[in-house]
């Protein structure tokens, strides 16, 4: 058993998951205070605003957070309540309804980002040096699944 719980895997994710942790409790509460929205809302206004043009599917944010669609549908009923995003049926699929910022969005955005910039710089940014910074943007864009160059684990013999 203790090899089991000390298997480098086991011990490494456990590191990543504390960080996790650790750093979105902060962050949350900064982001909570800023702008009156939790991390998820947060995230979705976040992730919307890196999509080139000023609108795109709700499903395709939802996709880059691992949502699935009765929780997008939600998330986006709440953020449309919330008056930060917009909402209109895609007009080549009815299906399919595509979000856009509105003013307010983008404010919170804003509000959001300056809470959140400081946290990160003083929590992360600054204990590493511009080199370290790159080094762990390649390795952690290695092995996010997300991420199209991501490198599958080698079986060690």
């Amino acid at each position: 058993m203790r090899a089991l719980v000390a298997d480098e895997g086991v011990v490494l994710w456990g590191r990543v998951v504390n960080l996790h942790r650790a750093l979105n409790t902060l962050l949350h509460a900064d982001i909570r205070a800023a702008t009156g929205l939790d991390g998820t809302e947060f995230e979705f206004l976040l992730r919307l605003a890196r999509f080139p043009g000023p609108r795109t599917h709700a499903s395709m944010v939802a996709a880059r957070m691992g949502y699935s669609s009765a929780g997008t549908t939600k998330l986006v009923a709440r953020l449309e309540d919330k008056g930060v995003i917009r909402r209109e049926r895609d007009p080549q699929d009815g299906r399919a309804f595509r979000v856009a910022l509105t003013d307010a969005g983008q404010a919170a955005l804003r509000a959001g980002l300056k809470a959140h910039i400081p946290r990160l710089d003083a929590e992360m940014i600054n204990r590493l040096t511009a080199a370290q910074r790159r080094q762990l943007q390649d390795l952690l864009r290695r092995i996010d699944p997300g991420e199209t160059t991501a490198t599958p684990r080698r079986e060690t013999q």
